[in-house]
């Protein structure tokens, strides 16, 4: 039966210190942008706004409007909120941001964090008018303050 020596003893304790010492320095570099792609705001279905659709329909996909206006019996309601990203993005930017983490020993981060910070949805405002049976009849975007299509 083969003993170990003391010198022998001393190395495996050192050897298997720099390895746990190694392990918590990749789990704990891993950090901000992993959790920012993961806590995305997710992607609202902008079909809500098409004409016709119920007003219930519009807000149980919307939330409550910013602000609105009746004006003779017609509605219009403002929508403010960030366009996000699917689900399936928002978890391959996770995994992305964290496999170069952990390939990078954290550095990854200078880059990750404010790559994340500028592309966390787009501001979008919504401005929609119903008709008097309360279905959509009009809607206008806006986005980063400017009218689109």
């Amino acid at each position: 039966m083969k003993t170990i020596t003391k010198r022998q003893q001393v190395e495996l304790c050192s050897a298997m210190q720099g390895l746990l010492l190694a392990a918590c320095l990749i789990f704990t570099l891993t950090g901000c942008s992993v959790f920012m792609a993961a806590k995305l705001p997710d992607k609202k279905n902008l079909e809500v706004f098409a004409p016709g659709v119920p007003r219930q329909v519009v807000l149980a996909e919307m939330g409550l409007p910013s602000s609105y206006e009746d004006r003779n019996g017609v509605r219009s309601e403002v929508y403010k909120f960030k366009q996000g990203y699917s689900q399936q993005a928002k978890i391959s930017r996770a995994v992305l941001h964290g496999t170069a983490d952990i390939l990078t020993f954290g550095l990854w981060e200078a880059v990750g964090t404010p790559t994340e910070y500028y592309f966390s949805g787009t501001d979008t405002i919504v401005l929609v008018t119903y008709d008097r049976n309360e279905r959509v009849e009009a809607v206008e975007y806006f986005r980063c303050g400017e009218k689109t299509q």
